[in-house]
């Protein structure tokens, strides 16, 4: 049974999302059931590693149920991405007390991506290599630029998660524009340059929310 910092980020996700997404939580400091297909890409992994590997998959297969899809393997492909069964598209979350799963039937779904960070200001010297010159522009005018800065990160994670299944493409954090509403709890990323399936200047919109000591940025582009 997920522990309290689970449920907690399980419910502030769950309003970023609506019906056609399945959305689950695990614990990994619980035992928790994956594969072996699956499991292999961790063998020699460390612990905490494993146990965060194995409880993404849980919640993969639990979200998989919200969904009313088949409990079905999630391995993890040549290029360390999960390798989504057939028909589907999915993400998944994770940080040292909670994991986070959500799938969706692709001809519903076209992108979908969830990323969660702790609550935590970004760190000063990570702020230039995450955050354009732009970003960090509109940073400077705020009381709490670091916490803002870990929403632009956690944003930008969100978005590759989503445009990776399509593109195929590793993309830096350069090539993403975000802007926030922190108030509206909600956000832009704009290519700032082109990769397979999405020109310069195409935007993504997505949802955030902050809480429970968790930041939260997901995206779910219909088909």
């Amino acid at each position: 049974m997920p522990g309290p910092e689970a449920t907690a980020a399980l419910m502030l996700a769950a309003p970023l999302f609506d019906g056609r997404v399945g959305l689950a939580s695990a614990d990994p400091r619980e035992p928790c059931d994956a594969y072996p297909e699956e499991m292999a890409a961790v063998k020699g992994a460390v612990e905490k590693r494993r146990r965060e590997f194995a409880a993404g998959r849980m919640a993969v297969r639990l979200a998989l149920r919200e969904l009313g899809a088949p409990a079905l393997a999630v391995p993890m492909g040549p290029d360390r991405a999960p390798v989504w069964p057939a028909g589907l598209v999915g993400s998944i979350t994770h940080c040292d007390v909670a994991c986070l799963a959500v799938t969706a039937w692709e001809g519903e779904i076209a992108l979908l991506g969830l990323d969660m960070e702790r609550d935590t200001p970004l760190e000063n010297d990570l702020v230039p290599e995450i955050c354009t010159e732009q970003e960090r522009a509109w940073l400077a005018a705020l009381e709490a630029p670091g916490q803002a800065a870990k929403v632009i990160f956690s944003a930008k994670e969100a978005v590759y998660k989503a445009q990776y299944p399509r593109s195929r493409t590793l993309i830096g954090f350069d090539a993403l524009h975000v802007v926030p509403d922190l108030v509206g709890g909600q956000f832009t990323a704009e290519f700032r340059e082109g990769v397979p399936g999405f020109a310069a200047g195409r935007r993504i919109a997505g949802k955030l929310a902050i809480g429970h000591g968790f930041i939260l940025t997901a995206v779910a582009e219909p088909a």
